[in-house]
């Protein structure tokens, strides 16, 4: 069955109804990917394309409750719909998230394809869900009883395993609006090409990096000792900046190394992935400070 529900509450109302057995769709470009492989179990589909305001992204100072004060280190964030596509994404002054939404695809497919579908599909070489966990994002997760917030650091659990219940969906993800970031990726080819590895790093404004990586693990992943030696290591300049020593760089690079944990594959080796997280990491860090 094929539904299209104009509301997010009849959208809800349909997951309680069907569970595991619907699955959400929007720009498609996953999911259709994975019925024609005989890879997705659902039997009833929940068109979101009809609802309004679930392609929006609002910016505005994060005022929320402390409770709700998601991501916490970041003045101004935006918020955008689970239905937000690459293609406006790709139109943010977030360097990182900008960087990851051009690098999806071709334009077909980035005006197509959802920043949600991406998350919740948990590939191990999700473009924008590696950005959005450099930029300690946090997700709007909501069923028929009511919403609930949580941190994308801890949404993936595993190999295409998610912390999202068979009632639930992603109304919206929040992430800092002025943070410094950089996005670097290696590929087969130039364009359309689905990451051997990539680095996502970003910097407070207090001064705490963040750092992640994809195609590097069983999901997108934090890099959180490297996060901790950078955070440690890194000097403010005195026009409020940061800037990291050339030797800091490398150690951070060295431990990048140690804490990814990829695979060999049909497109590349494990050794060699290993070894480019580390380049990536070094590209983007002298990007962040320069």
């Amino acid at each position: 069955m094929f539904f299209q529900p104009h509301t997010i509450e009849e959208a809800l109302a349909l997951k309680r109804e069907h569970g595991a057995a619907a699955s959400f769709i929007a720009g498609g470009t996953d999911l259709i990917v994975m019925m024609n492989r005989g890879r997705c179990p659902a039997k009833n589909y929940i068109d979101l394309s009809h609802i309004p305001g679930l392609d929006e992204i609002k910016r505005a100072r994060n005022d929320n409750p402390p409770a709700d004060r998601m991501p916490p280190g970041a003045a101004e964030i935006y918020t955008a719909g689970c239905c937000a596509t690459f293609s406006r994404l790709a139109e943010l002054p977030v360097t990182c998230l900008a960087g990851a939404a051009l690098s999806v695809g071709g334009p077909q497919i980035r005006n197509r394809g959802t920043i949600a579908g991406n998350i919740v599909s948990a590939s191990p070489a999700g473009d924008g869900s590696t950005a959005l966990l450099s930029l300690d994002a946090a997700l709007e997760l909501r069923n028929a009883n009511g919403p609930r917030l949580l941190s994308l650091r801890d949404f993936f659990l595993d190999y295409r395993k998610t912390a999202l219940a068979d009632d639930e969906m992603i109304v919206s993800i929040r992430f800092p609006a002025a943070w410094k970031s950089a996005w670097q990726k290696l590929g087969k080819r130039g364009a359309m090409n689905i990451s051997m590895v990539c680095c996502s790093c970003a910097v407070s404004e207090s001064g705490r990096f963040y750092a992640a990586f994809g195609s590097a693990g069983p999901s997108p992943m934090k890099a959180r000792r490297t996060e901790e030696f950078l955070t440690g290591a890194a000097v403010r300049t005195g026009d409020g900046g940061m800037t990291l020593s050339g030797k800091a760089i490398d150690e951070a690079a060295r431990i990048a190394q140690e804490e990814v944990q990829p695979i060999d594959d049909f497109r590349g080796g494990a050794d060699y992935r290993r070894a480019m997280a580390g380049v990536l990491l070094k590209r983007a860090l002298r990007q962040i400070i320069a």
